[in-house]
């Protein structure tokens, strides 16, 4: 198997940078997050959360004094509410972020296996662990 030709290696000595948003905790994407990165060994990637994430102009805000456009990076979300997922989705977008929503795409797929409304509750599940003890 041939190498690759690190010369020019975009990466370089950088260590890429994972951004986690959520309308909560952001304990559901940080463990996503954590699980990924190691399957690239310690120190792969550096991971910062931002939590109680309530408008898309907090993720501006953010990311207008935060984000290095010369490092490489991407964003994991998750967001119950679809709009503020969508309106953050088309703010990356727009900055040329990478993003992944964890939570949307498993919520469709539960909705429609059940042929129910998700209730959007911010943070449920930890609400339905703290109801159990």
């Amino acid at each position: 198997m041939a190498k690759l030709d690190l010369d020019d290696d975009v990466f370089g000595q950088v260590v890429p940078l994972i951004y986690v948003l959520s309308d909560a905790r952001g304990e559901t994407a940080n463990t996503v997050v954590m699980a990924a990165a190691a399957q690239f060994g310690d120190g792969s990637v550096e991971i910062k959360r931002l939590s109680n994430v309530k408008d898309v102009e907090t993720v501006r805000d953010y990311f207008d004094e935060n984000f290095d456009p010369d490092r490489p990076s991407a964003v994991f979300h998750t967001f119950a509410n679809g709009i503020l997922r969508r309106e953050i989705r088309r703010e990356l977008d727009r900055r040329g972020i990478p993003s992944i929503d964890l939570l949307g795409p498993a919520v469709t797929v539960i909705s429609t296996l059940t042929g129910e409304e998700p209730t959007r509750a911010i943070g449920a599940v930890y609400k339905e662990d703290a109801s159990a003890q």
